[in-house]
């Protein structure tokens, strides 16, 4: 034990004059942006940013977007089926079950999306019965 204090260095070092980082050292390097490496840095910071974003804000936003594209391919499936094509025909019954689908999915979407909402707004929930119980419960 008495070594230890003289294997210790408390000595610090301060940096040269005009030795500081020069502004051309800063900019960013555009190649390495554009290699795929880069590429990929770059998705993941994104994908980092995406876990800072409540949850049920994610999936609301997804449930929103797929309604409305479902919503579309119910008006285009819909208006596709030909009204003077034969009930019964090939044809006019795939068009009417994809229209079918579609406004199912859409209506599911729709309803998640909903629920969604409720979470990302802490709609019935209360924070006063959440906190009080402190995982006692």
């Amino acid at each position: 034990m008495a070594e230890f204090p003289s294997k210790v260095s408390t000595r610090t070092s301060s940096p040269a004059q005009g030795a500081g980082a020069s502004v051309s050292a800063l900019r960013p390097d555009l190649g390495f942006v554009r290699s795929s490496l880069g590429a990929l840095m770059l998705l993941q910071l994104l994908h980092m940013k995406l876990y800072m974003v409540p949850w049920p804000l994610v999936l609301m936003i997804f449930n929103i977007s797929a309604t409305v594209l479902y919503i579309t391919a119910f008006i285009a499936c819909s208006a596709a089926v030909d009204l003077t094509s034969l009930r019964g025909t090939r044809p006019y019954n795939q068009r009417a079950a994809a229209s079918f689908f579609a406004c199912l999915v859409m209506i599911a979407y729709g309803v998640s999306a909903f629920f969604s909402y409720q979470a990302w707004r802490g709609v019935g929930s209360n924070a006063a019965t959440s906190q009080m119980a402190g995982g006692y419960a």
